[in-house]
């Protein structure tokens, strides 16, 4: 025996509300952007290291021999004197030493991180005609230019094997800037 189940009729459908149709058109002007910059040449991006660590160096020289003559290192008795004394002795201090090379690590992430946000080169880039720019062509926002900054020292923590990446790859990228997003590039001629 079969059982016919009556469905109560369906509800009338709600009339379709149609939107109000905008009084103005937006105008959307669609372009696409095409960046053509040239890749950094390997000798300027060694020059911009260079320069750079030298700059580096002279600030680590001058924090350490801050440190060991506040310490009293620099009158350790049978010393030369001057700079080679002053380093052979701050050598024997291993916490003088860690310390100095932690702010000087410090040191290089504001450095860099200001002067690729701000100006888009640090001070070896400017000497060696070189640029820092993102995917867009445009210099980095702070945001991209501190991660690049600790990416760069973690590169060098890698026996410098990040950095050197650099000068042996197609697009002259180090690993820093791979994993940042960046290019370091030469500044048009004018």
């Amino acid at each position: 025996m079969r059982r016919t189940v009556r469905l109560p009729p369906p509800a009338p459908a709600a009339p379709a509300v149609a939107a109000p149709e905008p009084e103005v058109e937006p105008e959307v002007a669609v372009s696409a952007v095409e960046v053509r910059l040239r890749r950094a040449a390997p000798w300027r991006r060694g020059l911009s290291w260079a320069v750079d660590g030298a700059v580096l160096g002279c600030f680590g020289a001058a924090v350490l021999a801050v440190g060991a003559l506040a310490t009293g290192l620099g009158r350790v008795r049978g010393s030369s004197g001057g700079v080679a004394g002053l380093a052979s002795a701050a050598a024997g201090n291993h916490l003088l030493l860690g310390s100095t090379l932690v702010f000087l690590a410090a040191a290089y992430l504001v450095y860099a991180t200001l002067a690729h946000a701000l100006m888009g080169a640090t001070a070896g880039k400017r000497v060696a005609g070189l640029h820092l720019v993102g995917r867009d062509g445009r210099r980095p926002s702070l945001g991209r230019s501190a991660a690049r900054s600790v990416l760069a020292v973690l590169s060098f923590l890698l026996l410098g094997l990040g950095c050197l990446l650099a000068l042996f790859t197609r697009t002259g990228r180090a690993l820093h800037d791979f994993l940042a997003g960046t290019y370091v590039v030469e500044i048009p001629e004018r």
